[in-house]
């Protein structure tokens, strides 16, 4: 029997947890063709398109604009009373529109009729909360750490009562899972990759015929650590020991919650008053990211708080490169400390630049470090094991939910 999965994902641009149901798509439409997959987003973008280029129907339901705006990122700033007077009041002002909305929700879900319901986000997970049929399984994939996260992990607790099991990225998330949400089943199963995909460029070296190409790959989220990249550059372009070197920042916003993320005229700025402007490119959302990390002579992860998982990181190792990490969370599951990728403290910026001062002055150490990456890559976060894993997943948990309805009965 073929199976019929709905995907619900909050935006329709493209960020890790994205490209992280593109490769669940992929996969699941090589080793099952006929498994019949629906995304349902709460915004528009780039990911519905990709999506449908994979066999995947899609669906728009656009979130009211104020309820999309909402989040407890303000929580982080300092100012929890006036989070909690903006967030109840968007909730009040939106509550008509939210009333409906659920409903088509509701009616929407009813339409596809699907087997089980795979939640990709915060969102999504409170939403189908509150209207989710009670005989459809509905699995959250859980890529953040909700104890970071007060207010919401209180909601999410409340929620995951009528969820059916959790996928967590790294055995960090999960640990971290379990003390916020004790009562819900998780798997921990790794994020993986298309390794034909991200390959190595043809020369590994780092070459003398332009300067330097550094990168940060990332959203323009607050915690990736965009400023602790342009201080370590300015440190580097201060010494003067490598004046041919060039920085980029990769990415750009893509949630609509206020406050979360920077904006590229902030980025500007800093790096203005850091007198680097002239060493710094914004490259923007790249469709095809795999060419820039091949462009790219080094990758940076600069993220400031504990990182969930680290897409970016594999992909780049994929691609052969020599990666600085910030060693914390569930990026420390993904590499060894100077064999594969170099590992930093996260928000140090001296640590970074001296890691970058070191693999600019050891190009030999590059070539050695991105082979070897390549390698743990291939070998630990293959996709080509990552579709049976989901797939798994999926059929344990749907005749486990069938068999409570039958209890039921």
């Amino acid at each position: 029997m073929t199976m019929r999965i709905l995907y619900v994902n909050p935006v329709g641009e493209i960020g890790g947890a994205e490209r992280v149901l593109l490769t669940i798509f992929a996969t699941l439409k090589q080793i099952q063709p006929t498994i019949e997959l629906h995304l349902l987003l709460f915004s528009n973008g780039p990911l519905a398109d990709q999506s449908a280029a994979l066999g995947v129907q899609v669906l728009v339901l656009s979130l009211p604009e104020r309820l999309n705006q909402s989040g407890d990122s303000i929580f982080k700033q300092n100012r929890k009373l006036l989070g909690i007077s903006r967030l109840f009041g968007d909730l009040t002002l939106s509550l008509p529109r939210l009333v409906k909305y659920l409903m088509v929700l509701r009616q929407t879900i009813h339409q596809i009729a699907p087997d089980l319901i795979h939640s990709n986000g915060i969102k999504p997970h409170l939403l189908l909360s509150l209207i989710q049929p009670r005989s459809t399984p509905i699995v959250w994939h859980i890529h953040d750490f909700y104890s970071s996260r007060p207010l919401v992990a209180k909601l999410l607790r409340w929620a995951s009562i009528r969820a059916t099991a959790g996928i967590a990225i790294s055995q960090a998330v999960a640990a971290d899972t379990q003390k916020c949400l004790p009562h819900l089943p998780l798997s921990v199963i790794y994020n993986s990759i298309n390794i034909h995909h991200f390959t190595p460029s043809e020369s590994k070296v780092l070459s003398t015929s332009h300067p330097t190409r550094i990168g940060l790959v990332a959203t323009f989220a607050r915690w990736k650590g965009h400023k602790v990249f342009l201080d370590a550059a300015a440190q580097i372009l201060q010494t003067q020991l490598h004046p041919s070197v060039h920085f980029y920042i990769i990415g750009g916003p893509i949630y609509k919650t206020q406050g979360s993320q920077y904006s590229e005229a902030e980025l500007h700025q800093y790096a203005t008053q850091l007198k680097i402007s002239e060493h710094l490119n914004f490259l923007g959302f790249q469709e095809n990211i795999a060419d820039i990390y091949r462009w790219l002579d080094i990758v940076v992860h600069a993220s400031t708080e504990p990182e969930p998982f680290g897409l970016s990181i594999i992909e780049a190792m994929a691609c052969g490169k020599p990666v600085i990490v910030a060693k914390a969370g569930g990026a420390l599951e993904l590499f060894t400390h100077g064999i594969d990728a170099i590992g930093v403290p996260p928000g140090d910026p001296p640590a970074l630049a001296k890691a970058l001062e070191n693999l600019l002055s050891h190009p030999e150490l590059c070539l050695k470090m991105g082979d070897q990456a390549r390698h743990t890559v291939t070998k630990r976060f293959n996709q080509e094991h990552y579709g049976e894993q989901i797939l798994s997943f999926y059929a344990r948990h749907h005749s486990h939910q069938s068999e409570i309805s039958k209890a039921n009965l």
